[in-house]
């Protein structure tokens, strides 16, 4: 498989979610609302490779945890107060609901896949891909790796079929040969 376009976005932590929100204007006609932070840097970091995706991509993406505060402000309704969560928060505490936002809003067809960031995950990522790229399921695959340690990183890449480095090689390895589209943002955003 190769790569044929990729993305990087980082910011810190103290980049708000309306920052986000306003960046992803400028890649999406209408960015969807009531979402947490991990669909906003999912989507910024999908959305400025549009271009390069077919309807039938496939969709895999990572995340060493899921929207931590969405699932701190659940746990705690449901847990320690007892009460029914609010439905914004059941509804993005499930591990999809970043595919499917970013699927949705790309309009992307095929498989859609949420894995947990373990040490291996670019190789992990590229193995689900490659299953369903040799089956024919799919044409391409867009692979996303969402990381909030220290702020946030949002690497993404558009795989086909055709020669390329193995996934061995981490992003920076994987990314070589492309120019890779790299945004930053910061608290002053």
């Amino acid at each position: 498989m190769k790569v044929i376009a990729a993305s990087e976005v980082r910011g810190s932590a103290a980049v708000g979610d309306k920052a986000i929100k306003a960046r992803l204007g400028a890649y999406l006609i209408s960015p969807p609302r009531r979402v947490d932070r991990l669909i906003l840097q999912a989507l910024l970091g999908a959305a400025p490779l549009q271009t390069h995706l077919q309807a039938n991509s496939g969709l895999y993406l990572a995340a060493r945890y899921p929207a931590r505060p969405t699932m701190q402000a659940l746990l705690e309704a449901v847990c320690v107060a007892q009460k029914l969560p609010k439905p914004f928060e059941f509804v993005n505490s499930v591990s999809n609901a970043a595919g499917f936002h970013v699927a949705q809003q790309l309009g992307l067809q095929g498989p859609n896949l949420f894995i947990g960031a373990g040490t291996a995950v670019w190789r992990d990522l590229w193995m689900l891909a490659e299953l369903d790229l040799a089956e024919g399921l799919i044409e391409q695959a867009l692979l996303l790796l969402c990381d909030e340690r220290d702020g946030f990183c949002v690497q993404a890449l558009v795989l086909q079929a055709g020669d390329g480095p193995g996934p061995a090689q981490g992003f920076a390895g994987l990314t070589a040969q492309v120019e890779v589209l790299r945004l930053e943002l910061t608290a002053a955003d």
